[in-house]
């Protein structure tokens, strides 16, 4: 997926992408040398709209694998995981722990999780014996610019978990975004939302301010307005919540 051209952009999103590419950079440096990478399918589309595969090599990455079950085969001694922070992938990098150590392999294994660590994601790892192998982080990637007009945050499940598994978590990756989005654009003067995961959203946004200490200066804004809708309210998909 080849990074869109951002230069009619009405919003200066080349700052956006450019921060998600220093994260992803710093990402890569926290294992330093020469490595396997190994992402979840859903991840890989979205970095190729942030980077470019130098940047892999440039950061020491030898070969790129995709999330599957079975053995990982490589003859690389460190494996950066990039992965959904959910139960079944940290199944399947316990199972490739446990066949490394099988065969008497010596790795080092990081695995950052997206769109942040969760203590779901450890106490799998602790269950399948495999916590004390791994080192833990985390990678945001939110904000991805897809056109001059769009950012998407790649939650692909988030419809499922918001609406059928009650699950209100990614609500708040949301209003983390949009509190990242009134950083680099300014404050948002007006915000209106439709719906129960939208006024969710909303009383995150006060809360977030409140406690940061956030305060909007004066001609500093870029937007003048955010309208959020639950895509429940309109399942002709002209929101995404």
């Amino acid at each position: 997926m080849a990074a869109p051209s951002l230069t009619g952009a009405t919003l200066p999103l080349q700052s956006l992408k450019s921060q998600a590419e220093k994260e992803l950079s710093e990402c890569l440096d926290s294992m330093r040398g020469k490595k396997a990478l190994v992402l979840d399918p859903s991840i890989s589309g979205p970095l190729g709209l942030i980077t470019e595969k130098q940047l892999l090599k440039d950061k020491g990455v030898e070969r790129t694998y995709h999330l599957s079950k079975g053995n990982l085969d490589t003859d690389q001694r460190q494996i950066l995981y990039i992965v959904r922070a959910d139960i079944p992938s940290m199944k399947i990098i316990a199972d490739q722990i446990h066949a490394h150590i099988k065969e008497n392999m010596t790795k080092e294994y990081k695995v950052l999780l997206v769109p942040r660590k969760s203590i779901i994601c450890e106490r799998v790892l602790e269950e399948e014996g495999v916590y004390g192998n791994v080192s833990l982080g985390e990678f945001a990637m939110d904000l991805i610019p897809v056109e001059e007009d769009v950012l998407s945050m790649e939650m692909p499940m988030s419809f499922r978990e918001c609406f059928l598994e009650q699950d209100r978590t990614s609500m708040y990756y949301v209003a983390r975004a949009i509190m990242k989005m009134q950083a680099a654009f300014g404050g948002i003067p007006v915000v209106r939302g439709k719906g129960v995961c939208s006024k969710a959203v909303m009383d995150l946004l006060i809360r977030m301010k409140r406690e940061s200490g956030y305060q909007e200066l004066p001609g500093e804004q870029m937007i003048d307005e955010l309208v959020m809708i639950d895509r429940n309210v309109d399942m002709g998909k002209l929101a995404t919540l």
